[in-house]
């Protein structure tokens, strides 16, 4: 009877090996966060909160977990895996900055048919400079080959983020007030959302990646494989003083807004406030979508929606012009008898 070993069934431990010794390499050649105590290698990692608990008086961890979507597969047809990393950590760590946490840990989940060295090195050096980016650490995550799951090739991504915060400091409804106002943060592009509406657009209109756009200079590879921007830096001075963040991802402003609203509240958006960017227009037109619809599927250039009072958004305004983000008010707040939270788009 013929041998059959875990290498011919599909699954090459020692190559998988190879590689995760080699990315530790060159993790070591990166800054090193002496606050991790064992990272990659051992069998979970160990993090020191020493310093940061000295900080906080009822400190509290917040976590996150979240994917990118089907950006992954225009990523993989296009050869755009470099910023898919990013666009990862991203994704993670925005949603922290939504309940007012630093971000502190990140780890990765990488899913494929057969293990292609080029293809995992591309992504994994991607979430190094996305947390670089985002000031966490990248202290472990799993590599895992699954034939017959996945056809050879193919991949998935998951990551998930730790953070931590004093309990006091919780952003959300219960800090809105009546007379407050809605901010913009500009989105990169799409993000990381939409994109099984955007592929299907691609495939009807026979879009050539190499190609420039109608209403850029840029191809179409670069505008739809932008990676998603990361707010920690620019935003970690403010969250003491914002009373709420909406990350806006899948459902964009009608459905993200209403999650951070108090119940009789109504978020009034100012149609005149920006110009939907010309990517989103496009997408929209090509897909027969109302703005109502545009707006329910995209984040037509707005990443972030910051609630504060007019002084502190002015002062966000400023402090995000530095890192070359744009931020500008869009609407308001108002009360209203009873009901759930709602967005009013005029």
């Amino acid at each position: 009877m013929e041998t059959i070993t875990y290498k011919k069934a599909g699954v090459d431990p020692e190559k998988a090996g190879r590689l995760v010794s080699s990315f530790a390499r060159y993790l070591r050649s990166r800054p090193h966060d002496k606050r991790l105590l064992a990272g990659i290698g051992p069998f979970a990692a160990c993090f020191s909160l020493k310093h940061a608990l000295k900080k906080l008086t009822d400190p509290i961890l917040v976590s996150s977990c979240d994917g990118v979507g089907t950006k992954l597969l225009l990523a993989k047809e296009w050869g755009g895996l470099d910023s898919l990393g990013i666009d990862l950590v991203a994704m993670n760590v925005n949603d922290l900055l939504c309940m007012g946490a630093t971000p502190l840990v990140f780890l990765d989940y990488f899913a494929c048919g057969s293990l292609e060295p080029e293809q995992w090195t591309v992504v994994l050096k991607g979430i190094q400079r996305g947390c670089e980016d985002a000031l966490c650490t990248l202290v472990g995550g799993e590599t895992a080959e699954m034939p017959g799951l996945y056809a050879s090739g193919d991949f998935d991504l998951a990551g998930f983020t730790v953070g931590i915060m004093d309990r006091n400091a919780v952003l959300g409804a219960r800090r809105i007030k009546p007379k407050d106002k809605l901010f913009a943060v500009e989105s990169s592009g799409l993000h990381s959302n939409g994109y099984s509406l955007v592929r299907k657009i691609v495939e009807r209109e026979k879009i050539d990646p190499n190609a420039m756009t109608p209403f850029s200079a840029r191809t179409w590879k670069k505008c739809l494989l932008a990676p998603t921007h990361i707010y920690v830096q620019p935003m970690l001075p403010f969250l003491k003083q914002v009373h709420a963040l909406a990350h806006l991802t899948g459902g964009g402003l009608f459905e993200n807004l209403p999650r951070i609203l108090p119940a009789g509240f109504r978020a009034v958006l100012s149609a005149k406030a920006w110009n939907i960017p010309p990517l989103f227009l496009w997408l929209g037109e090509k897909a027969g979508l109302t703005t109502q619809q545009l707006l329910s599927t995209f984040n037509c250039g707005v990443g972030m929606v910051i609630v504060s009072d007019d002084n502190t958004g002015r002062l966000v305004e400023k402090g995000f012009k530095k890192y070359g983000m744009r931020v500008w008010e869009i609407g308001k707040l108002e009360k209203v008898r009873g009901g759930s939270a709602q967005v009013l788009w005029e």
